[in-house]
């Protein structure tokens, strides 16, 4: 048998309006993102003043409380046009913003509303040089030293790495010598003044046969202190 999904009304409203943007304002652009390799800065704030950053957050903070198939809907437009700018639309709904909204403190919650409401791309900082994405091979610490963690690590083809303010590193934990599993720490950096946290550095760029218009980089941290 086959299952038709059969969208509301809602919905439809939706992805006329993310087709309509894609059409008209993302579309004419991907080439020359394409080109020149630089992040769509244009496109991100089409993007917010459409509403599509940040559609998963709660109402009360801000969001539109919507659902990841409202999400994809919009993504789906995105990438039928331009997959940097549905690259971005991911990572303005899923991923990291996701998993503090899921599991993050009120405080927390709130201050990654306001940068990805904002329109920052948050980046998600998993992937290491000798374990991919296998989170079971991870080797960068979380030390916890008094009220802070001390990171140390590298992270590799980090989406966003130069442009994105939030970031949410994962990081072995330790207290002493005894390890305490896995644990997502967030850190916010400043890239327009140029300036991050004493420890946190954006190292090389990856070149890319694709997506070309997003950095993929390293990052490394070198006694990264978060506060508890």
């Amino acid at each position: 048998p086959i299952c038709m999904l059969e969208l509301s009304e809602s919905q439809k409203h939706l992805q006329d309006a993310a087709r309509k943007l894609a059409r008209k304002v993302i579309g004419p652009r991907a080439a020359e993102i394409d080109r020149s390799e630089e992040y769509p800065w244009d496109n991100v704030r089409a993007l917010t003043l459409g509403g599509f950053m940040g559609m998963t957050i709660p109402q009360n903070l801000g969001g539109l409380g919507l659902g990841y198939l409202e999400a994809v809907l919009v993504i789906e437009e995105m990438a039928k046009v331009c997959g940097v700018t549905a690259r971005i639309v991911v990572e303005g709904n899923m991923g990291a913003i996701g998993a503090i909204m899921a599991y993050g403190t009120e405080d927390q919650k709130k201050l990654a509303s306001e940068l990805v409401l904002a329109g920052d791309k948050p980046a998600i900082c998993i992937t290491e040089p000798g374990a991919g994405s296998a989170a079971s091979e991870m080797t960068t610490r979380a030390d916890k030293k008094g009220d802070v963690y001390v990171l140390n690590g590298i992270k590799h083809w980090i989406t966003g790495g130069g442009v994105s303010k939030l970031h949410l590193i994962f990081a072995r934990v330790f207290d002493g010598a005894e390890a305490e599993g896995i644990a997502g720490f967030i850190c916010v950096r400043a890239p327009d003044a140029g300036i991050g946290p004493k420890g946190l550095t954006i190292g090389r760029r990856e070149p890319a046969m694709g997506l070309r218009g997003i950095p993929e980089t390293e990052i490394i941290l070198e006694n990264l202190e978060i506060p508890a």
